[in-house]
């Protein structure tokens, strides 16, 4: 489980629209494929859990969005 701190503290420091594309994301079922962008960035750089996915020829499918953040983003989505 990801540190609620370190949620928090990433979610803070993302662009509006970097929250709209992560609560977007967030909404869908697992695996939520996510592209290789400025928002995985952001995760990576935040020291957030990702998972590599398998290439499956759908460069925008390469970095999945774990069930625990998925969590917090629909919870920190709803409470803005």
């Amino acid at each position: 489980m990801t540190d609620e701190r370190t949620l928090r503290a990433w979610w803070d420091g993302l662009t509006p629209e970097q929250r709209q594309r992560a609560a977007t994301i967030a909404t869908r079922s697992a695996p939520r494929g996510m592209a290789v962008d400025d928002l995985t960035a952001t995760m990576i750089l935040a020291g957030l859990p990702t998972s590599r996915q398998i290439w499956t020829g759908q460069p925008e499918h390469l970095v999945e969005m774990l069930d625990d953040v998925a969590a917090f983003v629909r919870r920190a989505s709803q409470a803005s």
